[in-house]
């Protein structure tokens, strides 16, 4: 379906920016914005249910998936791993830094992607930490390289085609997860500078979000609002800068919240997340506070990580922009 459309739509390719038919675009964009909470859900599981998801483990130097059932069901090695996605093809997208230590920004680093049967198909190496990556909608794939203060964009033969330069210093804090948008831009999770920050592909800002904590994840919702999640918070906020809707870990304090990392906000407006080195690894939220499904506790049964996916409509096998 995806190639279709591209087959459909493409008219015009001018400066890495595809000019695609009302039709084709309206399309594109309409599955593209409910991919960029990584996961559109569909219906919510029973409060028992298990959902399927991928996990950036790093605490066990893997990229896991784990079924319905809540079993570990294939893993691939990924030493610290903070980012990784099920693609439409059935491929795993990860980023990876090998001899990783929080003040070093020459270790070995990049992002890979494997098949099922854990055959290499793309293999970009870089040095310094990476922190995030994504395959975006022309078929490069986004790498969040935050020791260099830069995004990255590589192409399938795994060679740089364009850098986008952040305002925020380069080195660990510089940023954590990265994302498209479907106009194009690029919304930046900017840790240490507190701040969330939209970049063109001229990396000029196009837009900055000043928040009350060290930022995680970003999602741009499609009536325009932009979800930001990090240190024990979580605040969705309006394009005027106003606060829709907030959630603080003592909340939920069940959970022990440490960090609300990996997000996704589902098609019922419920809010899955990863909370890194926390009490309660994985849980689902509803907007009224409400705690709808929590995994176990970490220990024993979890290693930390930071970025998860939900499977659900890749193990039902419908076309969805990821």
């Amino acid at each position: 379906m995806i190639q279709l459309l591209f087959q459909r739509g493409r008219s015009v390719w001018k400066r890495g920016i595809f000019i695609l038919d009302h039709l084709s675009l309206s399309l594109l964009l309409s599955g593209f914005l409910l991919s960029q909470s990584k996961g559109w859900s569909g219906e919510p599981p029973p409060v028992s249910a298990h959902p399927a998801f991928l996990f950036a483990a790093e605490g066990a130097r893997q990229v896991q998936r784990y079924d319905r059932k809540g079993e570990l069901v294939w893993s691939y090695p990924a030493e610290m791993s903070r980012d990784a996605w099920s693609l439409p093809n059935g491929n795993i997208l990860f980023c990876y830094n090998q001899n990783y230590q929080s003040a070093r920004n020459d270790n070995p680093s990049g992002v890979m992607e494997v098949t099922p049967e854990k055959q290499v198909v793309l293999h970009f190496l870089t040095t310094g930490q990476v922190w995030s990556c994504q395959r975006l909608l022309d078929g490069n794939t986004l790498v969040g390289a935050a020791s260099q203060g830069k995004l990255l964009i590589v192409n399938p033969q795994a060679k740089i085609v364009r850098e986008i330069k952040l305002l925020n210093r380069p080195g660990h804090g510089c940023l954590r997860n990265a994302r498209q948008l479907a106009n194009g831009h690029f919304l930046v999770a900017e840790e240490s500078a507190r701040v969330v920050r939209e970049y063109d592909l001229e990396s000029r800002l196009r837009r900055e979000i000043k928040v009350a904590f060290a930022p995680y994840s970003c999602v741009r919702l499609s009536n325009g609002n932009t979800v930001v999640c990090g240190q024990q918070s979580l605040v969705e906020i309006t394009p005027d800068n106003q606060i829709a809707w907030s959630l603080a870990g003592n909340e939920v304090p069940g959970l022990g919240i440490r960090w609300f990392a990996g997000l996704q906000v589902l098609r019922n407006g419920h809010f899955f997340i990863c909370n890194a080195g926390g009490k309660v690894p994985f849980a689902e939220i509803s907007r009224e506070k409400k705690v709808v499904w929590q995994s176990p506790p970490r220990e024993p049964a979890w290693p930390i990580g930071h970025g998860v996916q939900r499977l659900d409509l890749v193990d039902a096998g419908l076309p969805v922009l990821r």
